[in-house]
């Protein structure tokens, strides 16, 4: 092996490393994502009691049963009371 084939070996390795090195890496797979949101609980198509701790079959009483007039006398009875306590 004469010296300028020793050069020219010399420079074409050197020069195949140089290109794989440069090259980009291979990608990697791709795993595929789980569900973001926790899966639901399947469905039993039962009712849901509203309150479920105590008694849940008790129904809760409605909020305004009061009529404005009674609402009145209520806070005009307070108010009366309050004057003469006071």
């Amino acid at each position: 092996m004469t010296k300028k084939q020793l050069i020219e070996t010399i420079r074409r390795v050197i020069k195949e490393t140089l290109e794989e090195a440069a090259a980009p890496a291979p990608s990697k797979p791709k795993e595929t994502p789980g569900p973001a949101v926790a899966p639901g609980k399947p469905s039993t198509d039962k009712p849901k009691p509203r309150r479920p701790l105590g008694n849940p079959d008790v129904k809760p009483k409605p909020k305004a049963t009061m009529t404005e007039a009674e609402m009145l006398a209520k806070i005009v009875k307070r108010f009366k009371a309050a004057k003469k306590n006071g």
